[in-house]
């Protein structure tokens, strides 16, 4: 297989994968998953999703997921797949007009593809690791739902708590 179609073929998978998650229109505050497994992880393998109107990075867990994928035996539950309703995905949460130009910016940053790395979850706007919540032990930060301007691309981001507020970022439970 050429390398074209390697990359094809593993942004199909990854797709499968991404096509599996439920995205929420409002921030989330919370810690970080691997994207098939869904085992909480402090680091994780980074993978580019640019394929199937999804423009993201994903996170395979090292004990299980990225070796899978590598050497093609990871399963994928198909019955889990969501429809995204794209017309009317972003509508409950509105970003000021500063965020989006922010977030812009960040994706405008972002490699089409760039080979896996092992590494901690950063933060989006300023590229620091994000923090560990004392209790949990458990890495976190906001994932931010975004459709582009194409009005079809869906982008996930992740920041820390302050460069979120910076940028008027707040969960559900917080708005409350």
């Amino acid at each position: 297989m050429d390398t074209s179609s390697q990359n094809i073929k593993e942004q199909e998978i990854l797709l499968s994968i991404v096509e599996t998650w439920k995205p929420s229109e409002y921030p989330e505050y919370r810690g970080f998953r691997c994207a098939n497994c869904q085992q909480y992880k402090n680091e994780a393998w980074y993978h580019w999703v640019n394929f199937g109107n999804y423009r993201l990075p994903i996170h395979m867990c090292d004990d299980t997921c990225e070796k899978e994928f590598n050497n093609g035996t990871i399963k994928i539950d198909g019955s889990k797949r969501q429809t995204v309703d794209r017309d009317n995905f972003g509508n409950k949460y509105l970003f000021s007009q500063e965020s989006l130009k922010r977030f812009k910016e960040i994706v405008a940053l972002w490699p089409t593809y760039e080979e896996p790395k092992l590494k901690v979850y950063t933060c989006d706007n300023c590229g620091n690791d994000l923090d560990i919540d004392p209790i949990d032990g458990q890495r976190k930060g906001y994932h931010v739902w975004w459709k582009q301007n194409d009005g079809k691309t869906l982008i996930e981001l992740h920041f820390h708590k302050d460069c979120g507020h910076k940028l008027g970022i707040y969960s559900k439970e917080e708005k409350s």
